[in-house]
């Protein structure tokens, strides 16, 4: 089969701007595809963790669609992929590195003759930090929220919805920096995460890069909204957007920041520096 450019797939880590990228994608699927809900819910498609299963399932406990959506397993999932193909159809998913990394090899077979395009940031520093950030919030708020109801418990898993105790769903900014008030957030280095960063920067250079057939590499620096306007040939009314007044290095005590600068500099001197990023 040649490349089929109609079917755009991404590829990236967490917090490179995929969302924003994704964005374009999905409507471009609108045309030609299939497309689920255009939330990270639906469209990190091969997300398969069992305490994140559960906690949505309790979550939105009212939402029977949500329900059924993510009860499914990796088997299944694909067996909905294999279907559509099978009508001529393929569904609009974006991959981020963690949750392909089990599932690699049937993951490069099934979309090996696909338009795949892979999401770096150039900036490294910046986009560590902004990942650490968010795990050190992460590790401070609840890990369950049932409404507006806080229950406490499991540490060491990631998912979380950033919602203070006294805003469902909540998401903005503002909402953001009250949870870190309210919460007593802590910024400090974490080993469990700089480990798993250097792993997923590793698997995203040195296997997804480079066994896939020349897939088209761009640092999220690089491109705009003209660019994905042109490249996927769909224009949005909105777009999605950065914090803007939030500088993740400000939240760090300045011996905290030494650690977290100079741990990852270690890595980054010794082989990231390479891969085309930057210390910035």
């Amino acid at each position: 089969m040649k490349l089929i450019r109609d079917y755009p797939l991404l590829i990236s880590l967490h917090k490179s701007g995929s969302t924003w990228v994704f964005s374009y994608i999905h409507k471009h699927y609108r045309k030609r595809g299939i497309t689920m809900p255009p939330n990270n819910f639906y469209s990190e498609f091969f997300v398969d963790d069992p305490y994140f299963s559960q906690r949505h399932l309790r979550t939105y406990s009212l939402n029977k669609i949500k329900n059924e959506f993510i009860k499914r397993s990796l088997e299944e999932r694909f067996a909905l992929l294999e279907l559509l193909r099978k009508f001529g159809l393929e569904l609009a998913l974006k991959a981020h590195v963690p949750e392909i990394i089990d599932i690699w090899p049937r993951f490069k077979e099934f979309y090996k003759d696909y338009d795949i395009l892979v999401l770096k940031r150039r900036h490294i520093f910046s986009h560590y930090l902004h990942i650490l950030f968010f795990h050190c919030v992460k590790e401070a708020v609840s890990k369950e929220t049932i409404g507006d109801r806080i229950l406490k418990g499991r540490e060491e898993k990631s998912w979380t919805s950033l919602v203070p105790s006294k805003i469902q769903h909540g998401q903005s900014e503002d909402i953001l920096k009250s949870t870190i008030i309210e919460y007593n957030v802590q910024f400090k280095h974490h080993d469990i995460v700089l480990k798993r960063f250097t792993r997923n920067i590793r698997f995203l250079n040195d296997v997804v890069i480079e066994e896939l057939d020349k897939p088209e590499v761009i640092f999220t620096e690089d491109i705009t909204t003209d660019w994905l306007r042109n490249r996927f040939n769909v224009d949005l009314k909105k777009t999605v957007e950065p914090f803007k007044t939030l500088d993740f290095a400000t939240y760090f005590k300045p011996e905290e920041l030494k650690i977290v600068h100079d741990k990852l500099y270690e890595r980054f001197d010794n082989e990231f520096k390479y891969m085309g990023y930057l210390f910035q």
